[in-house]
């Protein structure tokens, strides 16, 4: 099974245009983090700059990438935001260590 990361998020459109604090948390969750769809190999990640661009275009309210990039927190997965992700079955998958 072949994943579609960023064609699955869209589901979640309205909660990022209506939530400032979970579009915000979903940026960092996306930031140092991959992400792995049940039953797929396939791995999700972004740059910090891509990730906070995917939000921007997700909330369809103006924004850049900037709004959210370099906001903190980067690499934090927020509960809500996980279990969101896990009901479309993806899990997150931390980078490796140096």
């Amino acid at each position: 099974m072949k994943s579609n990361f960023e064609e699955d998020i869209k589901v979640l459109r309205l909660k990022l245009r209506d939530s400032d604090d979970y579009a915000r948390a979903f940026y960092c969750a996306l930031c140092n983090m991959q992400w792995k769809k049940l039953g797929s190999d396939n791995l999700y990640s972004c740059t910090w700059r891509y990730a906070g661009g995917l939000v921007a275009r997700l909330r369809n309210k103006g924004e850049d990438y900037l709004h959210f990039y370099c906001s903190g927190n980067e690499g934090t997965v927020r509960a809500d935001v996980e279990e969101d992700l896990n009901a479309l079955e993806y899990i997150p998958v931390p980078w490796e260590e140096d």
